[in-house]
Order: C-alpha cells, then sequence, then structure tokens
C-alpha cells in the first residue's frame, strides 16, 4: 500500500519554478496596473516615466550592491554584531559540520520578514527575534542550523536570485495587499470567519445569477473572486513547492529529523505532519487510493485483514 519513491531534485525544483511562475502572474500584473495608475495620478501624462523608473529599480536590485539596499530597505538587515556574532557560532558549527556553509555567503540581522530568509544570489538575512531565541536558549542551535539549512537549500536551488528584484516589482502588490490584510481583519474582529467565507461564496454566487438575469457587467464581480481564489491557491502551491526543495536539502545534509520533530511538536494541522514523516522517511507516499469497499473507507479497524495491511505498511 505504500512504498518509498526517490523523488529526483531536479523535478522537485522544476515543479518549484512552475509554482512560482504561475503564483506570480496575478500580483506581477496588478503591481504593474497599480504603478500605471500611480503614474498618472502623480505626473499626468508622463506617468509612463514612474514605470521606467520603477523597472531601473527592479534592475539594479539585482546587481550585488543593489542586492545589499533591497535587504537594508525590505528587511532593515545590517552586519550582525559582535554579540549577535557571538551568539551564531554554534549554529555556524552545525552547519559547517553538515557541509551547509556556503563559501561567499553574506550573513545579515534584520528586523521583518520571516525568521530567515533567502535573498539572491548570496544573502542570507536572519532575525533579531530568531538571534535572541538562540541566545535564550529556546531555540537549540541544532534547529536552528536545520532552519538556516532549509533556506540555504532553496538558495542553492536559485529559487531567489530575483527576489531582490521581485521585493521591487512586487512593492505596489505588498501595498496593495497590506491594506486589503487590515480590511479583512477588522472584519474578522467583527463577523465570524465562517459566516465571511459564507458571504464570500454568496457574493460569487449572486453575481454570475445577475450577470445571466440581468446585466453581464455583474460577472466582473465574480470573475474577480474567481481570480482572488486562484492567485491564494498558486501562493499557497508555491510556498508548498518551496518548502519540498528545502526539505530534500535538509534530508540530503543529515538535519531531517532534528526539524521533523520541531514541526511535530508544533503543528497540528495533516499537511505539516504528513511532511514531518516526509522528512523521516523521504520518498514514502501512498501509490494509490484505497478500492471503494475496503475496511479502510468504511472506517472499519478491527479486522484481521486491516490489521495485517496496516502492519504491513509500519503504521
Amino acid at each position: 500500500m505504500y512504498h518509498r519513491e526517490e523523488v529526483g531534485p531536479v523535478s522537485v525544483v522544476t515543479k518549484a519554478r512552475r509554482a512560482r511562475r504561475r503564483a506570480l502572474a496575478v500580483p506581477l500584473l496588478m503591481s504593474t496596473l497599480l504603478m500605471l495608475v500611480l503614474g498618472e495620478l502623480l505626473l499626468r501624462q508622463h506617468g509612463f516615466l514612474l514605470v521606467l523608473v520603477w523597472l531601473a529599480a527592479a534592475a539594479l536590485a539585482q546587481t550585488p550592491l543593489g542586492e545589499w539596499w533591497a535587504s537594508r530597505l525590505f528587511y532593515a538587515a545590517q552586519r550582525p554584531l559582535t554579540h549577535q556574532r557571538y551568539t551564531l557560532a554554534p549554529v555556524a558549527d552545525v552547519l559547517l559540520q553538515h557541509h551547509m556553509a556556503p563559501a561567499g555567503l553574506q550573513l545579515l540581522v534584520g528586523r521583518w520578514g520571516a525568521s530567515v530568509n533567502g535573498l539572491g544570489r548570496r544573502t542570507l538575512v536572519v532575525t533579531r527575534d530568531f538571534v535572541d531565541l538562540i541566545r535564550c536558549g529556546e531555540l537549540p542551535p541544532r534547529l536552528a542550523a536545520a532552519a538556516i539549512a532549509h533556506e540555504l537549500s532553496v538558495m542553492r536551488a536559485g529559487l531567489t536570485r530575483t527576489e531582490p528584484a521581485l521585493h521591487v516589482l512586487l512593492a505596489p502588490w505588498h501595498v496593495w495587499l497590506s491594506f486589503m490584510a487590515l480590511m479583512w481583519g477588522s472584519a474578522r474582529a467583527l463577523i465570524p470567519l465562517r459566516l465571511m467565507q459564507i458571504s464570500l461564496v454568496t457574493n460569487w454566487g449572486v453575481g454570475l445569477w445577475l450577470g445571466y438575469s440581468d446585466h453581464p457587467a455583474y460577472y466582473a464581480g465574480s470573475a474577480l473572486l474567481t481570480v482572488a481564489l486562484l492567485t491564494w491557491w498558486a501562493i499557497r502551491s508555491a510556498e508548498r513547492a518551496r518548502e519540498a526543495v528545502g526539505d530534500l536539502g535538509l534530508i540530503d545534509a543529515g538535519l531531517a529529523t532534528v526539524y521533523a520533530d520541531h514541526l511535530t511538536y508544533h503543528f497540528t494541522d495533516d499537511y505539516t505532519l504528513d511532511r514531518a514523516v516526509r522528512l523521516r522517511q523521504p520518498g514514502t507516499r501512498m501509490t494509490s487510493p484505497p478500492r471503494r469497499g475496503h475496511p479502510w473507507c468504511r472506517g472499519d479497524y478491527t479486522t484481521q485483514s486491516t490489521r495485517a495491511a496496516l502492519r504491513q505498511a509500519s503504521i
């Protein structure tokens, strides 16, 4: 029922790149439209000049100097101070032992973003909170090294090479998204989440009905909701594909088990628990779903055949 399947890193990286391109399609289009509108508002007939400056800034961000300034601007990053270097020294020792310390890497400490962020070809940014957790003993050096190794694996796969330019190009999208997140958070404070989800589905259906029965213009609202849902799904798929690339790197480096223990201890959702199993037992997956009428589908786990199947699957 279960078997171990060796998944090549090339196929995983290819899937991650494809998922990333799908996830960037709508945000890049929205950022371009927002910049065009802003240019028209600020410069009138010369609004295209603002778009040209925006594109030039994205191109400059791909240079080594631009990569440094992008880390300063988007993460408030700087070179680690003496006490931060001292705190990170045991983590660096673990990375060296597992051959996960690439030459030429520039380690910076920032204030914003995720705990560990790869930027460009040679810049890795960890947050001050991440360093403080190591200093206080709440984050063991080996687990911290696993988190950094995960991001280094993503960098080695080339998935962060265009991050400096994308930070510039997607800045309008992130501003608009932050505003929408603020509005959504304000609504959630007053309306239960389930009711908000039902209302979105209802609005989508009402838009379709009004477009069919009254005027085609009402289709626009349903179309926008559909695009928003597809964009969310694409971004979520890209994040998971990115995680798969980092997980392969952890397996190769021998740091997968400690990271899996961390996931199991802190998360309870099915996806994360499955991910922890894949980290401990790489390549394990179900080849095909159980047939209809199988005891597993009926929820019957007491028959002798089912118990034998479970033992054979090492569950």
